[in-house]
């Protein structure tokens, strides 16, 4: 079977070894990967509009307040895609790790049994630190979203240079806070590809010895 039919059989579900079932959870991590990503670039486009509105002094406050909304609700909507996405993750590596558990039990012979057991410990507790990781990085999101619409609220009434001038603190702390919550992306979208490596069965995906 090629590699796109492989991908289309994980994808639609017929999975019959445990092996494919990690293959699945690997190919979600890296899928979640991918949506940190692209909400780091909303977090990144929202914070540039923002920043060309106040920068504005002389023209129309208009258009930039215009691009910088539009940029915000892009980025509410790329955070509720990579929450949904964290979701589904955490569903297909609770599955696989179930499984393992499963074919524990057949296992007769004692040293396999426990040789497999401590690698599905190891393999779990690196799940658990993912999961965690990624629902604190979207935890940090969310206030960071919540300040910018306060932000655009308090301009949607006050679109006048006095208005963009006594936020300019605000949005200072708003540029503050972008930095945090990129760095926490970027860290998260590492610890998601090492992670996804490590738990495919695809030679080539997986980590550097240097990693290991």
């Amino acid at each position: 079977m090629s590699c796109f039919g492989i991908l289309a059989c994980l994808l639609a579900g017929c999975v019959s070894n445990g092996y494919q079932m990690g293959d699945v959870a690997a190919l979600s991590m890296q899928k979640a990967a991918t949506e940190v990503q692209v909400e780091g670039q909303a977090i990144d486009q929202t914070a540039a509009t923002l920043k060309e509105l106040m920068a504005e002094t002389n023209g129309d406050l208009r258009p930039p307040f215009i691009r910088f909304s539009k940029s915000l609700d892009r980025l509410i909507a790329t955070a509720q895609n990579t929450a949904t996405t964290g979701t589904r993750m955490q569903e297909k590596n609770a599955a696989y790790i179930q499984a393992w558990d499963q074919q524990l039990q057949t296992i007769d012979y004692q040293h396999i049994h426990d040789l497999s057991e401590a690698r599905k410990t190891e393999v779990t507790n690196r799940v658990e630190a993912v999961n965690r990781r990624y629902q604190e990085s979207q935890a940090a999101v969310q206030p960071l979203i919540s300040y910018l619409l306060d932000i655009r609220k308090a301009l949607s009434t006050d679109l006048t240079l006095g208005g963009i001038e006594s936020l300019r603190g605000i949005v200072q702390n708003a540029n503050d806070n972008v930095l945090k919550v990129q760095t926490a992306l970027a860290a998260l979208t590492a610890e998601l590809t090492n992670s996804s490596a490590r738990m495919a069965s695809v030679a080539s995906q997986a980590p550097d010895q240097n990693t290991q």
